[in-house]
């Protein structure tokens, strides 16, 4: 289903934007900004609000906004529709092919050498499954019976059988050239969210569950579900919108001299877990290159890359960001670089970087002001609630144009420091 550009309501509101759960569920809403959206670290779905009005608050309603660190696009999605034209980054494969689906793509490509979009999808999901690389080292071999201390659970063999047949059809028209990029980012943004809906996982690929849904037997009706392909949302804004996969700095560079942004969004990684460790399957899944991996997770009584966790992260994908020592000093370079009118930033009370140390650089670099708003922190079950059941989710906002007050650093640090205080008594 695409939506076009004067279907967007005559004014973008708050509630509008809000995400709810019943409605806007990723596998089943029609929703342009939460369809298909898969559980991702860091999802800025539920902050739509306070980063639309941070981007009210520039008062700039068109032009170039700019997403640096897209993930899983949900900020790109929202600016598309809201009226701007997009570039959208992100150095991660699964992430690129996701977004120049839902972002750069404004109508659904045709499909000519396949018949159409629905007989490349029909085929697709009338296929039987194959015996192949996701079914031989991230499944168990007797989905009733699976060796726990041995087998990788992340898919039913079933499934796996499945995402192997899938995913090598896919690779086939790549290679012989029926598919293009467009066409082929189209097929994986929909096979991404799908890889993931069914996986014995909570989301993130450092691990599955010890059985199919784990000791409580969570999320049964996705994780033995057989999984089904179905064709993105996409949302015309008729602008002509653009995708990268590099690095944030060097896109900052590329930019610099070629036009000025109206708004540069950024949401860096807050934390010491890479993007790449955490979604390794998803990678694979997009690459399809097939990394060499050990069947059996035990080997001479030791457990050995239970995980099957490819290593690539560390040598293409290393991010400053990941490490505290690095993060300041590689957002500090980015904001130098990058030629905006306005900066947005989100920045979480479980970050690795410090407010105070990320407030003296903005404001050494234009006018600053901050919205920020509580925000209740995930929770894997009652038993185990958090200390502090609430954060503060804050989004910075530089005008590169003007100056900030002398004072502005201590004041906001202040009100952020009142806010923070207040939220751990509740």
């Amino acid at each position: 289903m695409c939506l076009a550009r004067n279907d967007i309501p005559k004014q973008m509101t708050h509630e509008f934007i809000k995400y709810k759960a019943r409605d806007h569920a990723a596998a089943r809403t029609e929703e342009y900004l939460f369809n298909q959206l898969f559980p991702y670290i860091g999802n800025k779905r539920k902050l739509l609000p306070l980063i639309f009005e941070a981007i009210l608050q520039t008062g700039i309603v068109d032009g170039l906004f700019v997403d640096f660190f897209a993930g899983s696009g949900v900020v790109s999605r929202l600016a598309k529709k809201s009226g701007f034209r997009v570039v959208s980054n992100d150095w991660e494969p699964y992430s690129f092919f996701y977004n120049n689906a839902y972002v750069e793509q404004n109508k659904y490509p045709l499909f000519k050498e396949l018949g159409g979009i629905e007989k490349a999808y029909k085929c697709l999901n009338a296929l039987e499954g194959i015996h192949g690389y996701i079914s031989e080292y991230y499944c168990p071999w007797d989905d009733e019976n699976p060796d726990v201390k041995r087998e990788r659970m992340f898919f039913t063999h079933k499934n796996g059988m499945k995402i192997d047949a899938m995913r090598e059809k896919i690779f086939e028209w790549d290679k012989v050239g029926k598919i293009n990029l467009s066409e082929k980012s189209i097929l994986l943004a929909s096979f991404l969210y799908s890889v993931s809906y069914v996986s014995n996982t909570s989301g993130v690929f450092k691990g599955f569950h010890n059985g199919w849904g784990g000791k409580t037997e969570t999320a049964l009706y996705r994780i033995l579900s057989e999984i089904k392909l179905i064709p993105p949302v996409l949302f015309d804004n008729k602008e002509k919108n653009k995708v990268h996969q590099m690095d944030s700095l060097l896109l900052a560079e590329k930019l610099s001299g070629k036009e000025k942004i109206n708004i540069a969004y950024l949401d860096p990684p807050y934390n010491q877990h890479p993007y790449g460790s955490n979604y390794h399957i998803l990678n694979t899944v997009a690459l399809w290159d097939k990394p060499e991996l050990n069947k059996s997770i035990l080997l001479n009584g030791k457990k050995v890359n239970k995980s099957a966790i490819r290593i690539d992260w560390r040598t293409e994908r290393r991010s400053a960001y990941n490490y505290k020592n690095d993060a300041i000093n590689a957002l500090d370079k980015l904001v130098r670089t990058i030629n905006s009118d306005y900066i947005l930033l989100s920045y979480s009370t479980d970050g690795n970087m410090n407010l105070k140390d990320i407030l003296e650089i903005f404001a050494d670099c234009g006018k600053l002001s901050m919205v920020s708003e509580p925000y209740k922190r995930y929770r894997v079950s009652t038993p185990r609630m958090s200390k502090k059941p609430y954060n503060v989710e804050t989004v910075l906002i530089i005008d590169k144009n003007k100056k900030s007050s002398k004072d502005v650093v201590n004041k906001l640090w202040s009100e952020f420091l009142e806010q923070d205080k207040w939220l751990s008594k509740s």
